[in-house]
């Protein structure tokens, strides 16, 4: 035994080559890692919460308060120093009203805030290159704390329905595209007025809607394409009973 114990205190490390292959790759991979840890960290963070809720854990509705301040609080930071307008986009009223509504219920704002989680916060989840996003690279903080803006106000509606049993009035796709209207009609007075592009109504900026065709080509898609995404919601809650009887 000592013998063998002498021979591991004196091995030495094993150094690879400056210009060997499994140094590259290991470099490559560190890289990757290092460009991609602030999604890694606000994916942990959301499953966590999602099992909590999942679980009925009685620390999870703090918990998704805690997490809906971060959001709100770090892209409203970054918001207001680089482009202060960006505070007017939908996820930020979405996240007020998942806020409020752990603090008092309220049917309709109940109602639009399920519909609005599970259009704008969904969708925007699986933008890539968000243009308003906050740089991974350079902002990983408030990277972090936007797709958590999108992603804890749809692990709220799962608590809401799960934990609190909660359900959507029948007409909740009724009143969800009347504010989504009204909310729309707001801001394309608003881009006239301050020369900005919420909601893209003046030029497109993703690939999917450059597809779509030219202005107003696209908006009158994505207007379209909306609507039925709102049907398909109120086509699986019902399946879901989800729906007040």
């Amino acid at each position: 035994m000592s013998f063998n114990y002498k021979i591991i205190l004196h091995r030495r490390p094993v150094k690879l080559p400056i210009n060997s292959n499994s140094k590259s790759d290991y470099i490559g991979f560190e890289k990757m890692m290092t460009k991609f840890s602030p999604v890694l960290i606000a994916i942990a963070i959301s499953l966590v919460a999602f099992i909590l809720v999942w679980i009925k854990n009685n620390k999870a509705k703090r918990l998704l308060l805690i997490l809906c301040t971060f959001g709100i609080a770090t892209t409203t930071y970054y918001n207001v120093n680089h482009n202060p307008h960006l505070i007017f986009w939908l996820c930020n009223f979405t996240i007020l009203m998942g806020m409020g509504l752990c603090i008092q219920f309220h049917q309709k704002l109940f109602d639009v805030f399920f519909y609005f989680c599970w259009t704008g916060s969904l969708l925007t989840l699986f933008i890539f290159d968000n243009p308003v996003a906050p740089p991974m690279d350079t902002n990983p903080v408030a990277f972090i704390g936007f797709i958590l803006k999108h992603s804890i106000p749809l692990i709220l509606t799962i608590y809401f329905i799960r934990t609190e049993q909660l359900r959507l009035s029948p007409s909740a796709m009724i009143t969800s595209l009347k504010f989504m209207i009204g909310y729309a009609v707001f801001i394309a007075a608003y881009n006239i007025g301050f020369d900005q592009n919420i909601l893209d109504f003046r030029y497109p900026t993703l690939d999917i809607e450059n597809a779509f065709g030219p202005w107003p080509i696209y908006v009158i898609v994505n207007i379209a394409l909306a609507v039925l995404w709102y049907k398909a919601i109120d086509v699986i809650t019902k399946k879901l009973q989800l729906i007040q009887i």
